[in-house]
């Protein structure tokens, strides 16, 4: 799932939570702060795992290339 999209919808769920807490209505307010706590956690837990994925480091790219004293030059 996009991150951004879990950012937005809790705060989109906080403000909802704090408007009906501030109207009265606790039981809407509660539930809709424990879900925006629910996905704001996910969202964190999404982007520390995407750190530690593992990425090969032996790939080279295009700009590394050697063909035909193209890309890196490399002396005599």
């Amino acid at each position: 799932m996009n991150p951004q999209i879990l950012f937005n919808f809790s705060l989109a769920l906080l403000t909802t939570a704090l408007i009906f807490l501030l109207k009265g209505q606790f039981l809407l307010g509660f539930g809709s702060l424990v879900i925006s706590i629910g996905t704001s956690i996910i969202w964190l837990m999404l982007g520390f795992f995407g750190k530690f994925e593992y990425e090969p480091k032996n790939i080279k790219s295009e700009d590394e290339k050697d063909e035909e004293g193209k890309g890196v030059l490399k002396p005599f």
